[in-house]
């Protein structure tokens, strides 16, 4: 009897936690639906007009060492084109939400602009124990740089970067052409190459201190 009621009692834990987070994922769902913004360039390598565009989260994912779990925002639009149709679809932002205190938030305090890339770092290797993650690294296009009307990877890009929880999001630069390689030194000192044209440049900061400076200087010559 009494594992019967230790059930009955997680099954309904389980349904409230469930339904807290799909109410709190609509409210803020339609919260930003409400605002003025744009989001039709997205990143696709289709030529043709747009037949259907539909916004979704998908599946949460732990992050490791901390209890909060995310979920990307992704865009999805398809395309006709002369031989067909073709769907395409890009990452507009992360929800994340907070069991400890059923609370859910976006990393990017807008919706304009996409994600390309995202980098958890440390990494770990297959195989071995998941390690606790200390920062991610974004790429991103925020603007038509090149003046095509899409927002893709040939357009310039900035590098952005968060703590664990997917909060204390800040660019670290604003503008590049591609990141070479994102590395963490030491546990507070991240390394991120970029190039922008010819040259190749580098920034060095402390992802663990939201207001921690960031060295800037370019690799060929040292520079600052």
């Amino acid at each position: 009897m009494n594992k019967r009621r230790f059930f009955a009692l997680l099954i309904l834990c389980v349904g409230v936690l469930a339904a807290v987070v799909l109410a709190i994922v609509a409210y803020m769902l339609f919260k930003d639906a409400t605002r003025t913004r744009s989001v039709d360039n997205v990143a696709n390598a289709a030529l043709g007009e747009v037949e259907n565009q539909t916004a979704e989260i998908g599946s949460f994912d732990a992050v490791g060492g901390v209890a909060v779990i995310r979920a990307p925002l992704t865009v999805r639009q398809t395309y006709a084109l002369s031989s067909g149709s073709k769907e395409a679809g890009s990452t507009l932002n992360y929800l994340h939400f907070d069991p400890t205190s059923r609370s859910a938030y976006w990393l990017k305090p807008s919706m304009e602009g996409l994600i390309l890339h995202t980098q958890q770092l440390p990494e770990s290797e297959y195989g071995q124990k998941k390690l606790d993650t200390i920062t991610f690294v974004y790429v991103c296009v925020e603007h038509d740089s090149n003046g095509d009307n899409r927002l893709t990877d040939t357009d310039s890009k900035s590098i952005a970067i968060s703590d664990p929880t997917g909060k204390n999001y800040r660019i670290v630069v604003e503008k590049a052409d591609h990141m070479n390689e994102a590395r963490l030194i030491r546990p507070d000192r991240l390394l991120i190459l970029y190039s922008i044209g010819t040259k190749l440049a580098a920034v060095e900061l402390n992802p663990k201190q939201p207001s921690a400076p960031i060295v800037a200087y370019d690799v060929n010559t040292g520079a600052k």
